[in-house]
Parts: structure tokens; C-alpha cells; sequence
């Protein structure tokens, strides 16, 4: 009987085969150096889970805090599942709530990449605001897994950026990672914009991808003391 992940740790989702323990870390670092997250899939509950998960891993001052979103660098997590009949303005206004590295973390009720931008339109943002949206996970449960959930894909949204002549350049959504239903494994892509994550993380591109390492034995229990709660 498939059943959904009842330790919402980033290692406890490893451990469950949510997802892999180099998309975790890249998730984990991504949010803590102020990227959005945007938790979506059929299956809610492990979309949820993920996101207590990430928001746990997060330093304890970096975290939501009641009456405070925003202050002091804190987390905003959107209250509300948002769906197609969310009532527009409630990102924008958790948006306004967040400072210059605070970050946002909110659970949409989506299929998949289309659904979820579908959805933001309807929050009345741009194409380009939605562009700085982050990071978009799908978790789903899936025959091939047994019925158990799984991350099935993760997106990258890159954000509108300034060319040397001061003119708007667009670029597609990337892919992070995909789920391969038939070997029970992640494929990594993220490699392909890694200059461009590291820079959105104020860090060098070296250190970003060793900082996502380190992360990721310590989620997989292959760095000393194990892995993390």
C-alpha cells in the first residue's frame, strides 16, 4: 500500500525516494540563498511535505515567523494553496512581504509547469515578475514507482535579464532534474545553467557547486555525522 512521507526532513524524504539527495541539496541551497520554491504535482500532500521539509532545513532566524513575514530576512510562505479560483493579488502581496533575500516558498494546486504558470497568471503577475519565480518542483504518484510519490520533474524560471544595450532578453524555463521511471533515478541538468544559479545565489560559480555537494552528502549520510534532520 503506497502511503505519503510521514518524515518531513529533506533527508527523510531522501531517504523515501521523494526525490534525490542532489536535487534536495540544490533545492535546499537555492531557498536559503533567497529562490523562491513553488511546490506543486497531483499528489499535494508530498508537494506540502517537500516544502515543510525545505522550510525546516533553513536556519531557525531565516525561517516563517507569526507576524513577521519578511522581517529580518525571514522566509514568506504563501498561507493558501494557490489555485485557478485563488483570489488575484494574494502572491502579489506575499511578494511585497518578502525583503532582498528573504525568499518565498507556496503550494499550488498544478499538474505540472504549464498549470502552475497558468495559475500565476491569474495572480495578475507578468510574465516577466513571474520570470523571478525560482524554482517550480511536480511531485505526483506513479504507477511505476508502485504507487509511491516521486518528484517527476523540477523547472528552473530564469529571470528576465538586461542585455549590455539595456534591452529585456527572455529565456525559457530550464530543467533541473527529471524522474527515469525506468531505472528509479534522477537525471541532473542542472549542470547546463549552474554559472547561472550561482550567480543568482550571489556566489561564485566553484563554490556554489561544492556548497551543493557538501549538501548533498550530508543528506545522503555520506559526509561524517550523518545525515541531517
Amino acid at each position: 500500500m503506497s502511503s505519503t512521507p510521514q518524515v518531513r526532513t529533506l533527508a527523510g524524504l531522501v531517504a523515501t525516494r521523494l526525490f534525490d539527495a542532489q536535487l534536495a541539496a540544490l533545492a535546499w541551497l537555492l531557498l536559503e540563498r533567497g529562490v523562491p520554491v513553488l511546490a506543486a504535482g497531483s499528489d499535494v500532500a508530498s508537494a506540502a511535505s517537500l516544502l515543510d521539509a525545505l522550510v525546516g532545513a533553513l536556519p531557525p532566524d531565516r525561517r516563517p515567523g507569526a507576524g513577521t513575514p519578511g522581517a529580518a530576512g525571514r522566509l514568506v510562505r504563501v498561507g493558501e494553496t494557490l489555485t485557478p479560483g485563488t483570489a488575484p493579488g494574494v502572491l502579489r502581496a506575499a511578494l511585497g512581504a518578502t525583503t532582498g533575500r528573504s525568499g518565498l516558498v507556496a503550494l499550488v494546486d498544478a499538474a505540472d509547469l504549464a498549470g502552475v504558470l497558468a495559475v500565476l497568471a491569474r495572480q495578475r503577475l507578468t510574465d516577466d515578475e513571474a520570470s523571478f519565480l525560482g524554482v517550480v518542483i511536480v511531485a505526483d504518484r506513479r504507477a511505476e514507482a508502485g504507487g509511491e510519490p516521486r518528484v517527476t520533474s523540477a523547472h528552473y524560471l530564469r529571470p528576465l535579464v538586461l542585455d549590455a544595450g539595456g534591452h529585456p532578453r527572455r529565456q525559457r524555463p530550464a530543467i533541473l532534474a527529471t524522474w527515469e521511471p525506468g531505472a528509479d533515478r534522477w537525471e541532473d541538468f542542472a549542470w547546463g545553467i549552474g554559472p547561472d544559479l550561482a550567480e543568482r545565489c550571489l556566489m561564485r560559480a566553484g563554490d556554489f557547486e561544492a556548497e551543493r555537494e557538501r549538501r548533498a552528502d550530508l543528506l545522503a549520510g555520506h559526509a561524517p555525522g550523518g545525515p541531517v534532520g
